[in-house]
């Protein structure tokens, strides 16, 4: 026997369910289906007869169905042990014996009409033969005398028919439907319907062609173990099943071991074999009575069935099975090359969508014009992803269009997927089950796309999905389709719902890769983003390093002028010291210890405690940490000092400065604490503006909020940004932009006295203000006179237009503390006031 074309095209098809499988007494129902051993059901359904012959010599049968003498006038007594050519003759043997008989899947199976004399009558049988494991497998349906004789005629109508219907539709679903009417107008069928796979192989009907008092099913989902792993590789084989009656009683095979292999005859490919009970009493509770199933396949992927139910048993000949056969061949063939030019063409059109939303940000250094943008887009922002809700979050502005979890959710979901994230992004369908705080919110976001737009992933685009389940609706009353109603019924379309609910809880629809495929063009904002941080950093940099320098400067003069015993450390290291230090620790020059470990001047058994307090003044650089420590003098005797250590900058390096304090006199005291209280101004105020450093505003707004939350009273918090701040710089230069913020800083230090509030710089051209026990009224009347004094500076933007001055837009809030909210409530409104007060045009003053 030589292999065919079709068995070498379909080597990448699973074979194991050909070989493997037993007998299994344990019930069967929707949680054990899949260890059904289908294929070696050990019996046929009864509208045909079966025969196993071992060709190796003398064709011989060695198996048969219980019904031959139903069909063929002899017993199982008198089949069993008979040549084949006593059966159908010789003439009819030799043709038999010229075909190739291996076949992969049923459009190899060979087909010819015998005949056998049965009890003196001739009657011919359609017989449909393959190869199993060594014997050749025969089965015989009756001729139907009564197939009028012009079948090819017949046959090319309806396929002429069938293509042009099929051709002349505009979209995949107008050609699902198409294919659903046109066989059920084949077949005689009561219902057809297509049957669609997931990705996890659960089902849903696509289109449905139906008589009209049946309820329909189009819409309806099913669960993968509806149709199990074993069925859906047995598909892929028998492109077409046929049950003529689903009450019909299985015929069995004798014996029930086949004598080549000892195991029960492998009937994978038979189009006689007995059903699955499973399936029949799943069909039984539906009320069907015959069915027909074609499968879709492309590329050897088993991507959907096209199932018909007939309501009473129907017998549909070969010829109609085979036509139907082949036209559901070329409808999933056709179907897939629609599917394939409408995900081309939705492809295009995605990627137009994206497009769009990147160049919102890559076109756009302003923040307030690309939430701007943003707003105009937000349906184009959704439809990108085919999601119900979107985050974005930008230049730490929080937008949320759609139905979406709440800010802190999103916030909090955010800061977890930065961390799974690879390549700047992530996608699930399936949230909740690996996000446990997802549980909460799963009706909005089972589904998540995440791609962060800024290298630090700051910034970022998440997109929502729902729960599936949340979204289907039955076509009809699924109840309507159970026939019987006793609690032992396991299968049934209503409990298969149910039991699809359950597969599919805490589950969106999946993302498509159409939409996954557009997530690399939306990462090119991230690469123009990490370009234009550059310059930014550039920028700042060379900001942050006169700042150091100016710091630095401040030190170097405190410790010029101070009597106070002082080092300065670097890595460890003395790297300066003044001549007091020197004299305190008994060394005659200065020269002697620099360079010098410092822990070398500590006793060993103290070390631990001088690396203490190195560590914490590394956490908290504005703070001040003083202790007492003995050292060990020049002369190698112990000395009790007081040591004071605070976090500087020397030579453009993280320092620590330490002052040291014998205690000797009251005047020594005095000198030493008046040091140490310069130095704490020194690290708690900008060098630039003499403003409370960012650390210390923040740490007092914390403060202020806890104070008000406790006593009921209102905290009002302002941003005042300098408007276009970055093209100053760019006209003025840095030492000219210095200038602009020492202006500014000084009118709004004038006018924070008056109303009692503490400013800070921010960073950049942005300062901010608090103001405890305010109002919104005052807030913003200080919000705007801010804005008044800033314009009467007249500080010029532009030499050549004495008209255009520097301005200022003022955005704040007014809270109460709730236990609810937290500081970062206050914060997030007042962001969104400065973005209204730029969004609106800038030079303006809003309060909320």
């Amino acid at each position: 026997m030589t292999e065919s074309n079709s068995s070498k095209e379909n080597k990448r098809l699973n074979r194991t369910l050909l070989s493997q499988g037993t007998y299994t007494n344990d019930p069967i129902d929707l949680n054990n289906c899949d260890k059904e051993p289908i294929h070696i059901p050990g019996f046929i359904q009864p509208h045909g007869v079966l025969l196993a012959v071992n060709a190796s010599h003398t064709p011989t049968i060695v198996q048969c169905s219980q019904n031959t003498e139903e069909y063929l006038g002899l017993t199982t007594d008198e089949i069993l042990g008979l040549p084949l050519e006593s059966l159908v003759g010789k003439d009819s043997l030799r043709d038999l014996m010229s075909y190739t008989f291996h076949a992969a899947v049923t459009s190899d199976l060979q087909y010819m009409d015998v005949t056998v004399d049965v009890s003196g009558e001739l009657r011919t049988f359609l017989t449909v033969i393959h190869e199993s494991e060594g014997l050749l497998i025969l089965e015989m349906e009756p001729s139907n005398p009564d197939e009028k004789a012009d079948v090819e005629t017949s046959d090319y109508l309806w396929i002429s028919r069938f293509f042009g219907r099929i051709k002349s539709t505009s979209n995949r679903t107008q050609a699902s439907q198409i294919a659903a009417e046109q066989v059920k107008e084949m077949l005689g069928y009561d219902r057809v319907m297509i049957y669609e796979f997931d990705e996890t192989w659960n089902g849903k009907v696509i289109a449905e062609a139906r008589e009209e008092h049946l309820e329909p099913f189009l819409g309806h989902h099913y669960p993968a173990s509806d149709i199990p792993k074993q069925a859906r590789e047995l598909y892929l084989r028998n492109w077409l099943r046929t049950i003529v009656d689903v009450h019909y009683q299985p015929v069995e095979i004798v014996p029930l071991l086949q004598p080549l292999t000892g195991k029960p005859l492998n009937l994978s490919l038979s189009v006689l074999r007995s059903v699955s009970p499973l399936h029949i009493e799943y069909l039984q509770n539906m009320g069907v009575g015959a069915t027909v199933t074609i499968s879709l396949i492309n590329d050897n992927h088993l991507w959907g069935l096209i199932t018909c139910h007939h309501y009473s048993p129907r017998y549909v000949p070969h010829r109609i099975r085979n036509l139907c056969n082949f036209l559901g061949a070329f409808f999933s063939s056709e179907l897939f090359q629609r599917h394939q030019l409408d995900e081309y063409q939705a492809e295009i059109h995605t990627r137009e969508q994206a497009a769009r939303i990147s160049n919102i940000f890559i076109g756009n250094t302003s923040p307030a014009r690309v939430v701007e943008e943003l707003q105009g887009e937000q349906q184009t922002l959704l439809n990108l992803m085919g999601a119900s809700g979107a985050a974005v979050c930008y230049q730490d502005k929080l937008l949320l269009y759609g139905d979406t979890p709440t800010w802190e959710q999103v916030r909090g979901l955010a800061a977890w997927l930065a961390g799974e994230s690879e390549d700047y992004s992530y996608h699930t369908s399936q949230l909740s089950l690996e996000y446990e705080p997802a549980k909460t919110y799963k009706e909005k976001a089972s589904g998540i796309v995440y791609v962060a737009i800024s290298p630090g992933q700051h910034h970022y685009i998440i997109w929502f999905r729902p729960e599936v389940v949340q979204l289907v609706d039955w076509a009809g009353d699924p109840a309507k389709a159970v026939i019987k109603t006793d609690d032992g019924i396991r299968l049934s379309p209503r409990k298969s719902f149910e039991k699809w609910r359950e597969v599919v809880q805490s589950t969106s629809y999946p993302w498509t890769a159409k939409e996954l495929n557009v997530l690399p063009l939306l990462k090119t904002i991230v690469r123009r983003q990490t370009e234009n941080q550059l310059v930014q950093a550039e920028e700042q940099a060379l900001q942050n390093a006169r700042i150091l320098r100016q710091n630095e400067q401040r030190y170097l003069q405190l410790m010029d002028f101070s009597p106070v015993a002082f080092l300065t450390l670097t890595d460890g290291k003395i790297k300066y010291c003044n001549n007091r230090a020197a004299e305190l620790l008994g060394f005659e020059a200065t020269k002697s210890l620099i360079g010098m470990d410092f822990k070398k001047l500590v006793p060993e058994k103290t070390q631990g405690t001088l690396q203490k307090s190195i560590d914490e003044i590394q956490l908290n650089s504005t703070q001040l940490f003083t202790n007492q420590l003995y050292f060990v003098t020049a002369t190698g005797t112990s000395l009790l000092l007081e040591i004071t250590l605070a976090s500087v900058t020397h030579g453009g390096k993280p320092s620590l400065m330490v002052l040291l304090n014998s205690g000797a006199s009251h005047h020594d005291q005095d000198r030493y604490n008046q040091t140490t209280h310069q130095l704490q101004n020194v690290l708690n105020t900008d060098p630039l503006t003499d403003m409370p450093v960012q650390a210390i505003f923040k740490s007092q707004l914390q403060d202020d909020w806890d104070e008000c939350l406790r006593d009921n009273c209102s905290l009002g918090l302002l941003f005042i940004d300098i408007d276009d701040f970055r093209s100053y710089n760019a006209t003025y230069g840095l030492q000219g932009g210095d200038l602009c913020l020492q202006w500014i800083g000084e009118v709004l230090t004038v006018v924070c006295e008056q109303y009692d509030a503490l400013i800070s710089r921010l960073q950049g051209g942005t300062f901010m203000l608090k103001l405890k026990g305010t109002t919104s009224d005052r807030s913003a009347e200080l919000a705007e006179e801010i804005r008044q004094h800033v314009l009467a500076l007249q500080i010029q933007r532009d030499l050549s237009d004495p008209n255009e001055i520097v301005t200022v837009s003022v955005g704040g809030a007014v809270l109460v503390p709730q236990e609810q909210l937290t500081i970062s409530d206050l914060i997030e409104r007042a962001s969104q006031a400065l973005l209204q007060a730029k969004t609106e045009g800038k030079n303006r003053a809003v309060v909320v």
